[in-house]
């Protein structure tokens, strides 16, 4: 048996596990990932691909980033775990990074997005509580995503994700993103009874659409005026991935509170969830918890994450890059009538298709290029924040050969 036939069974037998063990709850591409280096990864033929990916916005640093690897392995050697029974030095360090780098208040360390998302949702219902607030509400977006859990499927806005689990949690109602009169009305609607607005500063699940600069602002100065918390979901947008270590950070204030996770841990589980000094002290001694959250590995690795991103010049090759792809995506929109439109900041950009976007990135892969299908008809492309502008350009070389076929 040849080297190619060796790797060819490997990857049938790896799929045949998986298609056995594993429950059928994602629909996955023909392929498995042996390893991979910065902005590439390599499959089980060692064909190359570059990665538009970042395993959904979470491998942020790319693959085998050489300061990650000597963290695990420094780490790996002294404690893994210990629980928050124990103080610990590298969840403590961790903490104080994230509140001087984006507002006062406190950290609660999660093992995920969605664990963040709860911790923002049980302090909404803490708040209400304290206020005494009878039937309070929680205002959420139309397309929004905030997870998987009840209370996450409860807070998102979108059918497909709630469907078929009966009926979730009350005290939710939403409105349609961008529609500034929408928000104004619902405050109205609802005065005195609205504890919170929970928004993702870029849609992200949904296909990469950005609130306005004007909602934005009007999301916080009605929360302000009615006394109710402005949550930020960015658990896809933050850690640098639209420019600035936090997307919050251009707006001209900040949230009361702001879910992290995804490229947090650069592929290693962890999230966070900061809240506000005003609202600190909501969360009382075993009032919430959580047996990994914040564990010394994870919380090594997340704090060296930062670190890598604050002392790089990390955020300028964003920025960079960014330009290089928005100008080049939009040249492919006026030159391909498939593209309807290209939308996002940073090196999150969702490009709309007029047609549906899986057989898309199915062209792409088997042509080496990893992009994201979401929405049936938006490509997402989430690069390395650290990708070479070379890389950048192959990749959208790939991305337009296949849209020249459509």
């Amino acid at each position: 048996m040849n080297e190619t036939d060796i790797h060819k069974e490997l990857f049938e037998h790896t799929k045949e596990l998986a298609d056995h063990y594993l429950l059928n709850t994602y629909s996955r591409y023909n392929v498995a990932f042996r390893y991979g280096v910065n902005e590439l990864l390599f499959d089980f033929d060692n064909k190359q691909y570059i990665d538009f990916h970042c395993g959904v916005a979470v491998t942020n640093l790319g693959h085998a980033d050489p300061d990650i690897i000597e963290v695990v392995r420094s780490q790996a050697d002294k404690l893994f775990h210990t629980s928050n029974l124990f103080y610990s030095e590298e969840a403590a360090k961790l903490a104080e990074l994230l509140i001087l780098n984006s507002f006062p208040g406190k950290v609660f360390l999660t093992n995920s997005g969605t664990e963040a998302i709860e911790g923002a949702f049980k302090l909404a219902r803490k708040y209400a509580t304290s206020k005494s607030v009878v039937d309070p509400i929680i205002l959420s977006l139309e397309k929004s995503f905030h997870g998987r859990s009840v209370s996450g499927m409860s807070l998102t806005g979108q059918d497909k994700i709630r469907k078929g689990y009966g009926e979730l949690l009350k005290g939710i109602e939403f409105i349609e993103p961008n529609n500034d009169e929408a928000l104004v009305a619902a405050f109205e609607r609802y005065q005195g009874r609205i504890v919170a607005l929970i928004e993702e500063p870029i849609l992200g699940e949904s296909g990469i659409i950005p609130l306005s600069n004007s909602f934005l602002t009007l999301s916080r100065e009605l929360t302000a005026e009615n006394d109710a918390l402005l949550i930020f979901d960015e658990i896809q947008t933050g850690i640098g991935r639209t420019g600035t270590l936090f997307a919050f950070e251009t707006m001209g204030f900040s949230p009361d509170a702001m879910t992290l996770a995804k490229g947090l841990g650069s592929g290693f589980p962890i999230g966070a969830l900061i809240v506000g000094e005003k609202y600190q002290d909501l969360f009382t001694q075993g009032s919430h918890g959580s047996t990994f959250g914040g564990n010394h590995l994870a919380a090594a690795i997340a704090y060296e994450t930062i670190r890598i991103i604050q002392t790089r010049e990390i955020l300028n090759n964003v920025n960079l890059c960014s330009d290089i792809a928005f100008t080049r995506l939009n040249d492919m929109k006026e030159r391909y009538p498939v593209i309807s439109e290209v939308r996002g900041k940073g090196l999150h950009i969702g490009v709309v298709l007029k047609v549906p976007s899986r057989p898309i990135a199915e062209a792409c892969l088997a042509a080496g290029l990893v992009v994201n299908a979401t929405a049936d008809n938006v490509i997402r492309i989430m690069p390395p924040l650290t990708i070479s502008s070379d890389f950048l350009n192959q990749g959208l070389d790939i991305f337009e050969s296949v849209l020249k076929q459509n």
